[in-house]
């Protein structure tokens, strides 16, 4: 199968989220409000940690726009920062993964991880696959 090369398509773009918009649609997700939360450094936290699980997805959204993949994971120090990753992670992987952590800072263990497996089906819906070539690196036959 030959690989098609990158495609260069227009990206529709949505308008850049900033960490305290999607830590709050997280939180609204799990029927909270991040303005009632005590522990906003906390969220951040969670925001950063989720973050850094996004980064493989992330790249592979790179890739497929023939963009320069990210070297580490972005981090964000406080609430006003834009998460400069692509529209379909922040907007709804994101938050599905904050919301995972709040659920289970709660101890509700159930929600938690039907939002975790939210966050990766999010994740995944949003990194569809990339066709490479395989090379045959031990040879024989099929």
């Amino acid at each position: 199968m030959k690989r098609r090369p990158c495609s260069r398509l227009k990206l529709k773009k949505g308008k850049v989220m900033t960490a305290y918009e999607i830590i709050n649609t997280g939180f609204g997700l799990a029927g909270e409000s991040l303005d009632s939360f005590p522990d906003k450094d906390l969220a951040v936290i969670w925001l950063n940690s989720t973050i850094a699980e996004c980064t493989e997805a992330e790249n592979t959204i790179r890739e497929r726009n023939c963009l320069p993949p990210l070297d580490e994971a972005g981090r964000v120090i406080s609430l006003s920062e834009e998460v400069d990753l692509s529209h379909c992670i922040t907007h709804l992987a994101l938050p599905y993964g904050v919301g995972s952590y709040l659920y289970s800072d709660r101890g509700d263990n159930y929600m938690a991880s039907i939002f975790r497996n939210r966050f990766i089906t999010a994740l995944q819906n949003c990194a569809k696959g990339l066709e490479k070539a395989v090379e045959d690196v031990y040879g024989g036959e099929i």
